[in-house]
């Protein structure tokens, strides 16, 4: 028997990777960078909840920012902390010299980043907890992701800053294509090293689906569903086979596998990256009610009240693409067709739930 703090942590590590994918895929097609601000902006609170939020475009070679968008916080603050926070902020020390994410108390300490200037200079706009990731093209940083948390919302954990530091190589990638600054190597190494051991299987494969890079989850699938000397060559052939006959993207249901398909962000080869996982792999122990994540959720409820795809995303204040994305991941972690068969189905599960 599972603990209830095995079945928690293991919901709370599902809801985690399944909002880490649907924030990869929000911005998987995305060339222009305007579009990605905003796609990456609304979709990122869900995976990372924090107040204050900001993407920071910075200009070639220099230290100022070309372009803020920000969540949160408004004009005053952030031409406040241009004038006296960023030259004195700790984290963004850290982020040009390292090149790595890092946040506040793990940084100096609760206490040091209490008694920092910096501290009293965001405490403005009630931010008691502060995380910053590099966005990075080369060995140039092009922008930052920044986060800010007041008391209440509680410090930035270790998950938080895994989750940031992948979710900023994804964007590096687009962002480096949107503003022209092109691919680097250095980027792609960066990326296979900050999704090796997550427990989602990530598979990245060229324009023919011959794949070129699998992390440790990825492999462990395959060599489960096949049997055979060569288990990445022939879920390779399946991956092909599978997008010749549906389309290039989408989702995939095949030999006890689910895998979605979508353009690898910022590559300019026609690349793919192809998230992995198998049929039972949380069915067996979570019912159909905890598989979905909160924000599945809300667009359950909106349908059920009726509302078209524009009005679901103009009420969650997301794209119409991101909402056809949910009902995607929901049609098939809930194996139905089409929002009669969603809605009959939440009902049955309500029901049983009750009795």
């Amino acid at each position: 028997m599972r603990s209830m703090k095995e079945n928690s942590n293991t919901n709370k590590t599902f809801e985690t990777l399944t909002l880490l994918e649907e924030v990869i895929l929000s911005i998987s097609s995305i060339n222009n960078f305007e579009e990605l601000e905003f796609e990456y902006l609304n979709s990122i609170s869900h995976l990372i909840p924090a107040h204050a939020t900001a993407l920071y475009l910075m200009k070639p070679e220099k230290k100022e920012p070309r372009r803020i968008g920000a969540r949160g916080v408004d004009v005053d603050f952030l031409t406040y902390y241009e004038k006296r926070g960023r030259d004195v902020d700790p984290l963004m020390r850290w982020i040009t010299q390292k090149m790595t994410p890092n946040q506040s108390q793990l940084l100096l300490g609760l206490e040091g980043w209490q008694h920092h200037p910096v501290y009293n200079i965001v405490g403005t706009a009630s931010i008691d907890f502060a995380m910053q990731s590099p966005l990075v093209s080369g060995r140039k940083i092009i922008g930052t992701l920044n986060f800010g948390r007041d008391i209440r919302e509680g410090p930035f954990t270790a998950s938080d800053l895994k989750v940031v530091s992948i979710i900023s190589k994804f964007l590096s990638m687009a962002i480096s294509k949107s503003v022209g600054y092109g691919e680097s190597p250095d980027q792609s190494k960066s990326l296979y090293d900050s999704i090796e051991h997550i427990p989602q299987g990530v598979i990245l494969t060229d324009s023919e689906y011959s794949i070129q890079y699998s992390n440790s989850a990825a492999k462990i699938l395959s060599e489960r569903n096949f049997d055979s000397c060569d288990p990445g060559k022939d879920l390779s052939s399946l991956l092909r086979h599978e997008a010749n006959i549906r389309g290039k993207y989408g989702l995939l249901h095949s030999n006890n596998l689910n895998a979605k398909f979508c353009p690898l962000p910022g590559s300019n080869k026609q690349q793919s990256i192809i998230f992995l996982e198998e049929d039972s792999c949380l069915s067996e122990f979570l019912p159909a009610s905890q598989l979905l994540t909160s924000r599945e959720i809300d667009v359950i409820n909106l349908v059920d009240k009726g509302m078209r795809n524009k009005e679901i995303a103009e009420e969650l204040r997301i794209s119409i693409n991101t909402v056809k994305r949910h009902l995607d991941n929901i049609y098939c972690k809930l194996n139905v067709n089409c929002r009669t068969e969603l809605i009959s189905k939440m009902y049955k599960l309500m029901n049983s739930r009750n009795n």
